[in-house]
């Protein structure tokens, strides 16, 4: 059995895009992380936001945001479930368990590389680690030691030199460690367990037996859900459309990266923006066929954001999309008119997302037998389950609204010149509970050699309605 560890390093960070430096996040008037900038200034977490403010001037601060970070930690959990069914959250990271085989993907460094390929195009700071228990691979992560010990290794002889410090103790019991002079987890090892259980008590000689495989490890694990939902807060309110834009990539490749995991597709999505007034706007976006190229889904969001104008700041956005199993086929064989297809339906979808959801409609039969009134127009793509329009042999497909009115020659109708019947009539009649219509169809043709489709009503009068391609 082996797990591998993930561990983001700076998670109430992440959730904030487009940070100024120096940028530190706050709870309750303390400082939880800061970045790199703040640091090389003297700050740490733990410091009040005074003393922090006095430290460095020129400090930006951001109020921490969990259900931010619950959603990014979501989104992790999705990505690793693309690498094994057994997935553990954690409060700042992942676990993930595997066979003895690992994995479809081979050999434990293989995989390792893979799961870090992935984290570092997402953006994450991150620290990962392998090991045969789960309690080794996370404070192996958690020590920033990037190791992959598998059960073949002699891993318990290399975990001797691991340090205390990022073991989940007990304050007293890591001040007790540090005022014997314990600092190596092979000085912990070497004493005679009654005496570590009647000075630390028992709770620590069960996490070393967990860290040496010794104890049953119980996990609760993650069950995915069929829903993507990122949201990213910005530490000071946006008005323009380039910073929205740049949070929007951003949760892109974070979303890619767990359709890519799980194989999934994405058939439309929602765009939600928190503005400063408190109110919240959504876009909605909806494709002709499930996507998972993220360029294909940024490019649908900037041509939408290219006019967008807020009225407010905005405060943070999210993203959210139910996730579909992946039912794309084999590629032909030629690049024939599937691939014309394809790019067709993509240029519906810029279409739409550039002149808004209602711009691009699509005809759907509807249960009328007057001509005019068999089809209706509805939003595209259609989502229910609609009837084709097709062409009948005695109905075209264009039609006239309203119907043209055609001069009389001697009881004969006229269209550049007599128009020769060729097929009818057919009789199109309402009943007493609607508008009342009696309409004679048929078939004609012109000196034009067009073939048309005329009706008489009763009064003698005749008129064009559609023509034949």
């Amino acid at each position: 059995m082996l797990w591998l560890a993930v561990v983001l390093t700076a998670l109430p960070l992440e959730v904030f895009v487009a940070r100024p430096a120096p940028f530190a996040v706050v709870e309750d008037k303390v400082l939880v992380d800061c970045d790199a900038q703040a640091r090389a200034q003297g700050l740490t977490p733990g410091l009040s936001v005074v003393q922090a403010c006095a430290l460095c001037p020129s400090l930006s601060l951001g109020a921490r945001d969990r259900a931010a970070e619950s959603s990014l930690l979501e989104g992790l959990a999705a990505f690793a479930y693309g690498f094994s069914p057994c997935v553990v959250l954690r409060a700042d990271g992942v676990l993930m368990r595997f066979t003895d085989q690992v994995s479809p993907l081979g050999d434990p460094h293989r995989v390792v590389a893979h799961v870090t390929r992935g984290l570092e195009d997402a953006g994450y700071a991150f620290e990962i680690a392998m090991a045969p228990t789960a309690a080794l691979a996370w404070h192996c992560a958690r020590s920033a030691m990037r190791c992959v010990w598998t059960s073949k290794d002699p891993w318990r002889l290399a975990m001797r030199s691991l340090p205390l410090t990022g073991l989940p103790w007990a304050g007293e019991v890591r001040a007790a460690c540090q005022a014997l002079g314990l600092t190596r987890m092979g000085d912990l090892l070497d004493l005679p367990r009654p005496g570590l259980a009647r000075r630390f008590g028992q709770e620590t000689v069960h996490l070393l037996e967990g860290l040496m495989g010794e104890r049953p490890e119980i996990e609760d694990f993650w069950a995915p859900t069929p829903w993507f939902r990122r949201r990213l807060a910005f530490p000071h309110p946006v008005e323009t459309d380039e910073a929205l834009a740049f949070a929007l990539a951003r949760i892109v490749r974070e979303w890619v990266m767990v359709l890519r995991s799980r194989e999934a597709r994405v058939a439309g999505f929602t765009v939600e923006m928190s503005c400063e007034d408190g109110s919240l706007r959504s876009e909605v976006f909806t494709l002709t066929r499930p996507e998972r190229d993220g360029r294909i889904l940024m490019c649908l969001v900037r041509e939408r954001l290219r006019d967008f104008r807020p009225g407010s700041a905005i405060t943070a956005v999210a993203v959210s999309a139910p996730l579909e199993d992946s039912t794309e086929g084999s590629l032909p064989l030629w690049r024939d008119g599937q691939w014309r297809e394809q790019d067709f339906r993509g240029f519906l979808d810029r279409l739409q997302a550039r002149l808004g959801r209602d711009a691009v409609r699509v005809l759907s039969v509807h249960p009328d037998h007057r001509p005019e009134r068999a089809s209706r127009e509805i939003p595209w793509p259609q989502r229910t389950p609609q009837g084709r329009i097709r062409a009948l042999a005695d109905r075209p497909v264009w039609l006239i609204d309203p119907p043209k009115r055609l001069d009389v020659v001697r009881g004969a109708p006229m269209f550049h010149g007599p128009l020769r019947l060729t097929r009818g009539p057919e009789r199109v009649e309402t009943g007493w509970w609607d508008e009342p219509v009696v309409r004679d169809y048929f078939v004609a043709t012109n000196t034009r050699h067009e073939s048309l489709w005329v009706f008489r009503i009763a009064r003698g009068e005749w008129f064009l309605h559609g023509y034949f391609a």
